[in-house]
């Protein structure tokens, strides 16, 4: 009876030492304050070019006003393309920036995919030391390939248990990348990394290189890969470096850093990619490889990672509460990228 009665205190003490922990771990790590109505800054054109695409019409934006954005209407200066990376290949910066037209102001819930971006896209795992830190995975960072096809900015996230978020800047290859020694031009993209935590756990097998199980089948459900309205295409190489990320879950910040603080560059990424480019990867049991036609096409989403503050930590796996749930509002928002605004339902 002893026993029993010190078994059963070591099991309450342990399990209440977990829970006590989990919501420990759990916090914000962040300051939790959100402007739920900051001033959206457009790029200065000398500096980056910024587009958006309505059901008919390409604009290039020069003011973000709230729940408008103003700009020139350069569909006619295009001609035959509705396609900016094949004008853009045409024309280069210049010849985008010249194009004249008449100025139009345009509600943001008009505003589609800017581009038809190319399926599938390529994801980096722990590219930030404080996120690989808070999900205690001391590998250096890995890439995996993300399954879900880009969605709409304000699109519904579908709910799935132990649903995460994840504040990411996605660069756009302007050509193909045919080699790893390719050096081409990026545009830039807002987007978010969603997440079924649970499956990808589940189908992780730690015998195998990182990102090769769990995540494809994790990282890969539809509406998982919401990109926003506005396509920004730099002078500058080191543009990125400016850019601000954040997020927020109902009205309560969570994340919040820089992309100048990844590790792996974009450069560093492509090599990797085609060195991984004969690798196995798995959704569920299904093969599936990160370089299906063996480069990178242009048009395809790069999602370089992000930094602390998801939601996901081991030890609170096992309590759905520390998780999205159904209802919640994520928003997400970076320097001159706009914003996405998702539901979870």
């Amino acid at each position: 009876m002893r026993f029993f009665v010190r078994t059963l205190a070591v099991l309450i003490v342990s399990t209440a030492a977990i829970a006590a922990y989990s919501y420990y771990v759990s916090r914000p790590v962040v300051d939790t304050n959100w402007d739920a109505a900051p001033p959206q800054l457009i790029a200065d054109p000398a500096l980056a070019l910024t587009f958006a695409r309505t059901a008919s019409s390409i604009i290039r934006i020069t003011r973000h006003k709230g729940d408008d954005v103003e700009g020139v209407d350069i569909t006619a200066g295009l001609g035959d393309t509705s396609d900016l990376i094949e004008a853009y290949a045409r024309l280069g910066y210049e010849g985008l920036a010249a194009i004249t037209g008449k100025t139009v102001s345009i509600p943001v819930h008009d505003l589609l995919l800017p581009v038809d971006f190319h399926y599938p896209h390529i994801a980096v795992g722990t590219n930030y030391n404080e996120h690989a830190e808070e999900v205690y995975l001391n590998d250096p960072p890995f890439l995996f390939p993300k399954l879900a096809r880009a969605s709409v900015w304000n699109d519904p996230v579908t709910f799935h248990p132990r649903l995460d978020f994840e504040a990411e800047l996605a660069m756009v290859p302007l050509a193909d990348i045919d080699s790893p020694d390719d050096r081409v031009e990026y545009a830039l993209v807002l987007c978010n990394d969603f997440t079924d935590r649970w499956t990808l756990l589940r189908q992780l097998d730690f015998s195998e290189p990182m990102g090769t199980t769990g995540f494809a089948s994790g990282k890969g459900r539809p509406t998982f890969l919401p990109a926003g309205y506005l396509f920004v295409i730099p002078r500058s190489a080191k543009f990125y470096e400016k850019i601000s990320l954040e997020l927020a879950v109902n009205g309560v910040a969570r994340q919040r850093f820089t992309a100048s603080e990844m590790i792996l560059k974009v450069d560093d990424i492509v090599r990797q990619a085609f060195s991984h480019g004969g690798r196995t990867f798995l959704d569920g049991e299904e093969p599936v490889s990160l370089l299906p036609i063996g480069f990178i096409p242009r048009g395809s989403l790069i999602l370089t990672g992000t930094a602390a503050g998801v939601l996901f930590k081991p030890v609170n796996i096992w309590n759905q509460d520390f998780y999205l749930q159904r209802g919640d509002r994520v928003i997400t928002r970076a320097t001159f990228l706009g914003h996405l605004d998702n539901r979870i339902e």
